[in-house]
C-alpha cells in the first residue's frame, strides 16, 4: 500500500509552489524546487501521476547532480524543466538543514529518497498493478539482464522494451528520433533512462514533448543493481550518509575521480559557503 496525497494537503501546500505547479511543499537549492515528501508520499504521487495519466519528469537529485548543476553550463536549466526533484542521497538532506533559517523559501527535507528504491517499487506496481515499463540505458546487455531478474521475481511485471543506444546514436537526430519512436510504440506507462548523469536527464528534457510514457526517471546505476552487475550498499548504510563509500570501495577505479576530486571538495564548499546554496539566479 503506497500514501497519495490528499486534497487537503494538496490545498494546504500550494501556496509554497510557484505559478501552482507543484501540489506539495518544495525545499529549495540553487533554486531548484525538491519536493518535501516522506518515501511513501512520493513513491504514492508518482503512481497518482500514471493513474492519471499525466506526463511527470522526475530527476533524483544526489550531490553529483547538484554539483554539476553548479559547474556545468546549461545542466541547471535542465533540471529546473524537471516536473519532480526528490532528494536522493543524505547530502542533499544536509544542506537542506543548513540552508534552513536563510530563506523562508526552505525547510528541512524530511528523509534521503533512494532513487534506486523507487525505481524497485514502480517495478513491484507494474506486477501488482500492470503498470508497462521501458528501460533506456545501462551497458550493452544488462538491461536485458534485469529485465530477467525481475521476471524471475516479479512474474506479472511487464517490461515491454530495453535499448542500449551508443553514444552517437543520441547525438544524431534521425536516430534519436528512432529511439523515441521505438519507446513510445510500447505504449510505456514509465521509462527508466540509465545513460548516467549529466547525459540522461539532457537527453529526457531535450526530448520530454515527444516522449508519451507518464513517469520518466532518470535512474543512473539504479539498473546495474537489478542486474546485479554493480553492488549495492545496505540500506542502514545509505541513512548514515555513506552509500557513496561502500560503492567507492567496490569500483575505486570508476568513482574515485567522481566522489573525491569532485563531490566531496563541492559538498564541503557548499557547506562553507552558504552564498552557493542561495544562488537562484544561475
Amino acid at each position: 500500500m503506497v500514501a497519495t496525497l490528499t486534497s487537503d494537503e494538496s490545498k494546504a501546500t500550494l501556496s509554497h509552489s510557484p505559478m501552482h505547479r507543484f501540489p506539495f511543499k518544495v525545499s529549495y537549492l540553487l533554486d531548484i524546487p525538491i519536493a518535501s515528501l516522506n518515501y511513501q508520499q512520493i513513491l504514492g504521487y508518482l503512481e497518482q501521476q500514471i493513474h492519471l495519466r499525466q506526463k511527470t519528469f522526475c530527476v533524483t537529485l544526489n550531490l553529483d547532480i547538484l554539483r554539476l548543476a553548479y559547474e556545468v553550463k546549461g545542466f541547471h536549466s535542465v533540471i529546473k524543466k524537471a516536473d519532480f526533484v526528490f532528494a536522493d542521497g543524505m547530502p542533499i538532506i544536509w544542506l537542506s538543514w543548513l540552508k534552513t533559517g536563510n530563506t523562508v523559501r526552505t525547510a528541512p527535507l524530511p528523509e534521503r529518497i533512494p532513487g534506486c528504491d523507487i525505481v524497485q517499487d514502480l517495478c513491484h506496481l507494474s506486477h501488482e498493478k500492470g503498470y508497462t515499463i521501458f528501460i533506456l540505458g545501462a551497458a550493452s546487455g544488462v538491461a536485458e539482464v534485469a529485465k530477467a531478474k525481475l521476471e524471475e521475481k516479479l512474474p506479472n511485471i511487464q517490461v515491454v522494451g530495453t535499448y542500449a543506444p551508443a553514444s552517437e546514436e543520441l547525438k544524431d537526430l534521425q536516430k534519436s528520433k528512432a529511439i523515441l519512436e521505438n519507446i513510445n510504440a510500447t505504449n510505456a506507462d514509465i521509462l527508466f533512462v540509465a545513460l548516467g548523469a549529466p547525459k540522461q536527464e539532457t537527453w529526457i528534457a531535450n526530448h520530454i514533448d515527444q516522449l508519451t510514457p507518464f513517469v520518466i526517471v532518470p535512474c543512473g546505476g539504479s539498473i546495474d543493481f537489478i542486474a546485479g552487475t554493480q553492488k549495492k550498499s545496505p540500506s542502514w548504510i545509505g541513512r548514515l550518509g555513506f552509500e557513496w563509500l561502500y560503492r567507492l570501495a567496490h569500483n575505486p577505479g570508476r568513482l574515485f575521480h567522481r566522489y573525491i576530486l569532485n563531490d566531496l571538495p563541492f559538498l564541503l564548499k557548499a557547506g562553507c559557503s552558504r552564498k552557493i546554496l542561495r544562488s537562484d539566479n544561475l
